[in-house]
C-alpha cells in the first residue's frame, strides 16, 4: 500500500512530463492520427503532392489565426502593477518562482517591473487568506504555487479557503526532492543518515520550510513509513520557507534538511546525500537517487503559479499566455537547467485539472497520517 501511494504521488508529475513531451492529450492524438493518415495516403499516390502541401498551408493558416486569436484576447489586460507573491521568506521554491519568472515576465517585455512580495506564515497561509480576503479581485497579483499549496488545502490547513476558489495559472517546471546536510556533517552517506535513524529515530533532528505535515515535512513521513519509524518520533523543526531552513542547518539548529534541488543546487555549504527521484537530476550527475539505492520513496514537485479567484477572465488569458510565453524562452530553458528542474507545461484549464486533482491525491496520502483537519 505504500508504494501504491508513493507512485500516486510520482504520477502526479510523470503524467505532466509526459504531456509535455508527447502534445497536449486528445488534440495531439487526433492530429498524430491524421499525420498517419496523410502520410499512409502520400506512400499510395504520391500524384497527391500538391494537394498535401495546400492542406499543410491551410492548417498552418489555421494555427496563426488561433496564435493570433490567443494574442487578441491576453491583450484585452495589461497588469498596471504587476506583483507575484512567495506565500514565505526569501530563499525557498516559492521565492524562486516568483523571482525567476518575474524576471522574464520583464525581460521578454511581457509586463513593466515585477514587484516580489514575501509573506510568510502559517505554511502559507497567510498569504493566501490575506490574499482571500482582502485581494480577490486583484487581476495584477501572481501567487508562487507548487505541491505544499496542494497540500496545505488537502489538508483543510488554509481556514476557510478551498482549492478551487483560486484560479489555476500554469506549472513550467518539474523539480524533486532532495536529502541534504552540511559538508562537515558526520554523514557522508544517505545509507548512513538510514542506518543512524533506524538506530534511533529521536538522535536526528530534520527541519524544513514547512510546517508539520507540509511539503518537506511530508518528505521525512513518507521516508519514515517506508522503514517502519513511527513518523511521530522523528524530530521535526518547522521554518517559513526553505531559505530559513538552510540557515538552520548551517548554523547547527537541526542536521538534515529535506529540500528541492532547486533551493539547494550551487550551496557549497551542502552535501546533497541524494534526490528523491527515480532518476538521475542532470544537474546533479553525481548525486544518487532513492530509487537507485533502493528506497521507494520518491517526491516531484511542480513549480508555477496561481491567482486570485476573482481574476477576471482577461486578465487570466493575459497571464496564462505570458507564463507560456516563458516557458516556450530559451532564457527560460537556460534558468530551468541551472536550477535542475526537467521540462514541464501545463497552461489554463489543464493546469487547474491538473492541481485539483493533486489535491485529491494528496488528501488521500495525508489521512492515514492524521493531518486532515475536519
Amino acid at each position: 500500500m505504500t508504494k501504491t501511494w508513493l507512485r500516486l504521488l510520482a504520477m502526479l508529475v510523470a503524467a505532466a512530463l509526459a504531456a509535455a513531451a508527447c502534445g497536449d492529450g486528445d488534440d495531439d492524438a487526433a492530429a498524430d492520427e491524421a499525420a498517419t493518415e496523410a502520410a499512409e495516403d502520400s506512400a499510395d499516390d504520391s500524384a497527391d503532392d500538391n494537394a498535401e502541401e495546400a492542406s499543410e498551408e491551410e492548417s498552418s493558416e489555421a494555427m496563426d489565426e488561433e496564435d493570433e486569436g490567443a494574442e487578441e484576447a491576453a491583450a484585452g489586460f495589461t497588469p498596471g502593477s504587476p506583483e507575484c507573491v512567495a506565500p514565505a521568506d526569501a530563499g525557498g521554491g516559492w521565492d524562486f518562482t516568483c523571482r525567476s519568472i518575474g524576471q522574464l515576465f520583464e525581460d521578454l517585455g511581457l509586463t513593466s517591473n515585477v514587484v516580489v512580495t514575501n509573506q510568510p506564515g502559517g505554511g502559507g497561509g497567510v498569504a493566501f487568506s490575506d490574499v482571500a480576503g482582502n485581494r480577490n479581485d486583484n487581476s495584477d497579483l501572481v501567487i508562487a504555487a507548487s505541491p505544499a499549496t496542494a497540500i496545505r488545502f488537502a489538508q483543510n490547513q488554509y481556514e476557510g479557503l478551498e482549492a478551487d476558489q483560486f484560479r489555476w495559472i500554469g506549472a513550467i517546471g518539474a523539480d524533486f526532492g532532495v536529502v541534504a546536510v552540511t559538508t562537515d556533517s558526520e554523514f557522508e552517506t544517505f545509507d548512513q543518515l538510514i542506518e543512524a535513524v533506524q538506530a534511533d529515530p529521536t538522535a536526528v533532528v530534520w527541519g524544513g520550510g514547512s510546517p508539520v505535515g507540509g511539503q518537506d515535512h511530508f518528505k521525512v513521513l513518507l521516508l519514515a513509513q517506508e522503514l517502519g519509524i513511527d513518523p511521530a518520533a522523528v524530530p521535526w523543526v518547522a521554518y517559513d520557507g526553505g531559505g530559513e531552513a538552510q540557515n538552520a542547518l548551517l548554523g547547527g539548529e537541526i542536521a538534515v534538511f529535506p529540500g528541492d534541488v532547486s533551493e539547494t543546487i550551487g550551496n557549497e555549504d551542502l552535501r546533497i546525500l541524494v534526490v528523491m527521484a527515480d532518476e538521475r537530476v542532470p544537474a546533479l550527475p553525481d548525486v544518487p537517487t532513492t530509487t537507485e539505492l533502493g528506497y521507494s520513496t520518491i517526491f516531484p514537485i511542480w513549480r508555477g503559479l496561481l491567482a486570485p479567484g476573482g481574476m477576471t477572465d482577461d486578465a487570466y488569458d493575459f497571464w496564462v499566455d505570458a507564463l507560456g510565453q516563458v516557458e516556450a524562452s530559451d532564457a527560460w530553458v537556460a534558468a530551468r537547467d541551472e536550477n535542475g528542474l526537467s521540462p514541464l507545461r501545463l497552461l489554463g484549464d489543464e493546469f487547474q485539472t491538473f492541481a485539483l486533482q493533486a489535491v485529491g491525491d494528496f488528501r488521500t496520502l495525508s489521512e492515514p497520517f492524521g493531518l486532515v483537519n475536519e
